[in-house]
Formats: structure tokens, sequence, C-alpha cells
């Protein structure tokens, strides 16, 4: 992070998980700790596994607090054949960009939906006399 926030312009900063270890709030700062690095000319590469870094820079964007020509998204994926294959995706000024990868951001959005299922359900019995 200090890195970040020494960084003269043009410079380039390569951070590798900056969320590990970090409270989803933190991760959530940690995103406009880039923003505001990228504002400043700073040239930044994240490698992360967080829906939530990626959520939060979304939002920045879409509240025109980093402009979308800033961001650039690539995921890295490793076929059957074992030839990982890149693709890349740009932002719009609302801060999307069209489908997530498959696996990105899959566990959680299955376990939410597992939980609200079974919250459901067992709400539904309890109020029914079950």
């Amino acid at each position: 992070l200090v890195a970040l926030l020494v960084a003269e312009p043009g410079q380039l900063v390569y951070l590798e998980q900056p969320e590990l270890h970090l409270h989803p709030r933190a991760q959530a700062a940690l995103a406009d700790i880039l923003a505001d690095a990228a504002n400043r000319g700073v040239r930044v590469v994240a490698e992360t596994h967080s829906d939530l870094l990626l959520r939060r820079i979304q939002s920045l964007v879409a509240e025109d607090k980093i402009s979308h020509d800033k961001v650039k998204l690539h995921w890295f994926t490793r076929g059957e054949d074992g030839i990982t294959k890149v693709d890349s995706a740009d932002l719009d000024d609302a801060g999307t960009f069209g489908d997530w990868p498959e696996d990105f951001g899959d566990v959680d959005l299955k376990e939410e939906s597992r939980y609200l299922d079974a919250a459901e359900s067992r709400l539904w019995k309890r109020s029914h006399g079950g």
C-alpha cells in the first residue's frame, strides 16, 4: 500500500492479491486507494480473487470517481489442454463490462442462494407449524 501512496505519475505498481487477510470493509477501502493512485497517473496492476474489490471499482466508475478508461479487466483461465486463455473487458461509464467469468464470484453467489433458500424454508415451516 505504501508503494501506491508514494508512486509518481507514470510509475507502475503491481499488487498480488492485495485483499488477502483484509476485512471486507478494508477490501472496499483498498479499491478507493487503487482508484486514487490511478487518478494520480500511477499505473496500477492488481491481481485479485476478490469480487468485492471489483464491485467497489465498478461503483467508483459509476459514481464518476475514476474514469472507466483507467480500468481494464483480464481473466486468466487454464483450459483442459493446459493452455492459459486471457479474456479482457473494458468497463463502460456505468461500471458494467458484460458477463463475469464462469467461476468468478460463483461460490459466493451459490452459498448466498443456498443460505437464502434454507432460511426461507425454515421460516416458512416455523410460520406454518412445522
